[in-house]
């Protein structure tokens, strides 16, 4: 898939717990040729960097310590700032009643694990064009 030099400067934030997931998510977009990839283990960690840095697209687990994918989502919501930033939800589970909650808190982006890299650049290209 060609992108657009100016979708690839897009600033892109990996929120996961599980730090060889966090690699191999941030390995895929590094080659598809994006250059600024931040990391975060957990949502309240995510927000802190938030605040910081304006990054236009998260993509989130689900499970995770401190703060799930889902309080995260929420948290962000409440921001102003934050609110319409592009959000994908990484989950392994397929299940209806999750894919429901997602959606009744306001996620339209829902990416079941394990993913091919080709469908995850995919979701992320239809929400930075």
């Amino acid at each position: 898939m060609d992108i657009a030099k100016e979708v690839l400067q897009n600033k892109i934030l990996i929120v996961d717990d599980v730090l060889s997931m966090r690699r191999l998510t941030k390995e895929i977009l590094r080659d598809a040729g994006f250059t600024f990839v931040f990391e975060a283990q957990d949502g309240q960690e995510a927000l802190i960097l938030m605040r910081k840095i304006k990054v236009n697209l998260v993509i989130c687990d689900w499970n995770m310590p401190v703060m799930s994918g889902i309080e995260y989502f929420k948290a962000l919501q409440t921001d102003s700032k934050l609110a319409k930033t592009p959000f994908i939800l990484l989950t392994s589970s397929s299940e209806i009643t999750k894919v429901k909650e997602a959606i009744e808190v306001g996620i339209t982006s829902y990416v079941v694990k394990p993913y091919k890299p080709a469908d995850l650049m995919k979701k992320i290209y239809s929400l930075l064009v």
